[in-house]
């Protein structure tokens, strides 16, 4: 499979924060720059096999929101097979309450799609 994959604006916001606090909070400019390009690297991968990954159990809009794990961070999608697109929702870290953060959020924006 070969899925076109979509970043919504609330993941990029996420990878931006995690990166920044590992930058200036804990001091650590080199760590944040390596988990940046790792936590693109796997976006950018998750069109490849988009199936492989365990469901959540929460849907949004009627699609079943998937579960990637990558080291400490947890990467949510949903999969539109009839257009073989990966939307990525959200990229938390796996200490966080994730239900509590995908219940919460009842629309995702994807300002860099183009139709």
């Amino acid at each position: 499979m070969n899925y076109r994959v979509l970043v919504a604006d609330e993941a990029i916001s996420d990878i931006f924060g995690l990166v920044q606090y590992i930058h200036t909070e804990l001091c650590n400019p080199d760590a944040a720059e390596k988990l940046y390009h790792n936590l693109n690297r796997e976006v950018k991968n998750m069109g490849d096999f988009p199936l492989k990954f365990a469901d959540s159990g929460i849907k949004y809009r009627g699609y079943l929101i998937h579960k990637k794990v990558y080291e400490f961070y947890l990467i949510f999608y949903i999969i539109n097979s009839e257009k073989q697109e990966v939307y990525v929702l959200r990229i938390i870290k796996d200490l966080m309450n994730w239900r509590k953060i995908l219940n919460g959020t009842k629309v995702y924006y994807f300002s860099s799609y183009n139709q």
